[in-house]
């Protein structure tokens, strides 16, 4: 019988006991998320943490201009939220919307504490994918910042093609930061890839 998806995901970051994860899977509660619905506003205090089981899910902000940008996608076998908002109780500077319909398994801030003290590979977890996603969004950022959308589209076609069939091309847009227009010039250009 195959893992669970979240202790899949548990002990692909670290060695999580298959013992401790009833334990710990106790501490969720399973939740259905309609597609398009917004699971938190910017400005709003983030109240869940989610593991997607299925479904996907996009995190964005409203520039100044009041332009939707797409930061990243999150799909199955992904957390979804916004720490900093979720542990500090601190209004959120994204927003979070599902794509699909969704399935998740959601804890708040008082079970995912309380994971986190009395589960001991929980908190491992936590550290070591912390400094994975540090590293992780330090590449992202990087790559947005230098990288010209064209570069953006390939490293797509390349890391997640299934995105080009799965998500809605505005969003990927909106992701590469350029309109549908331009977006579908630089699938023309790349159209050989």
């Amino acid at each position: 019988m195959a893992a669970h998806p979240l202790l899949s995901t548990l002990q692909s970051r670290h060695d999580f006991p298959s013992s401790e994860f009833e334990k710990f899977l106790a501490l969720f509660q399973p939740r259905n998320i309609a597609k398009n619905e917004m699971l938190f506003h910017q400005g709003e205090v983030v109240k869940q943490l989610m593991f997607i089981l299925k479904g996907c899910m996009r995190q964005y902000h409203l520039t100044q201009e009041g332009i939707e940008r797409t930061i990243f996608f999150a799909e199955e076998g992904w957390w979804c939220g916004e720490m900093d908002s979720f542990i500090n109780r601190t209004p959120s500077t994204m927003s979070m919307q599902a794509l699909e319909d969704c399935q998740v398994l959601s804890i708040d801030l008082e079970n995912w504490e309380h994971a986190t003290r009395t589960i001991p590979d929980y908190a491992l977890y936590q550290i070591k994918n912390r400094g994975r996603n540090v590293a992780w969004l330090k590449n992202l950022l990087s790559n947005m910042a230098t990288e010209t959308p064209d570069e953006k589209y390939r490293r797509i076609l390349k890391e997640t093609p299934h995105w080009i069939n799965r998500l809605p091309q505005y969003h990927i847009a909106s992701y590469l930061g350029v309109t549908p227009e331009t977006l579908s010039r630089i699938r023309k250009r790349n159209m050989h890839l």
